[in-house]
């Protein structure tokens, strides 16, 4: 928990890591979707929604019709949400170089690996649970309460 805490706390200082989440997207993806975005980053219509407003106010993103739904339109990167992408990586790249700086390769190497299988681990647990739900019948919220029960005997 310090790891992730430590590295949200420099890391936000400078950007909104959501908004860097939708913006890589955009940039792995290209002309996305914002239902796809928020489906992806498991963000409601209406965050996905604010946080392309900001891109978009920022030149980072442009919107444009989507050629095979009229209802809806695609996100793409700009040349100024690339150059951001490439900055934030730069960044953490350049901060991570630091704090490993007196480790050996071996233990680089080491540390990459365990990285990587929590990261498979965690997305198992996530699809895991996301299964899990989606079998117990969708969002709490949607499944029938039982009525209350009434009469004697009750506390």
């Amino acid at each position: 928990m310090e790891l992730i805490d430590q590295g949200h706390r420099r890391i936000s200082q400078r950007l909104n890591l959501t908004r860097v989440r939708v913006l890589g997207m955009v940039a792995a993806q290209g002309p996305v979707r914002p239902s796809v975005i928020a489906a992806e980053l498991g963000l409601t219509a209406s965050a996905t929604s604010r946080h392309l407003a900001a891109l978009e106010q920022a030149g980072q993103v442009t919107v444009e019709p989507d050629p095979s739904d009229s209802r809806t339109f695609l996100v793409r990167q700009t040349e100024r949400g690339r150059a951001e992408v490439d900055a934030t990586v730069q960044a953490g790249a350049a901060v991570f170089a630091e704090v490993v700086a007196d480790w050996t390769d071996e233990d680089i190497a080491t540390a990459r690996m365990l990285v990587t299988r929590l990261n498979q681990a965690w997305a198992r647990r996530g699809d895991d649970a996301a299964s899990a739900a989606s079998s117990g019948g969708g969002p709490r919220w949607r499944r029938t309460r039982r009525p209350a029960r009434t009469g004697e005997g009750e506390d």
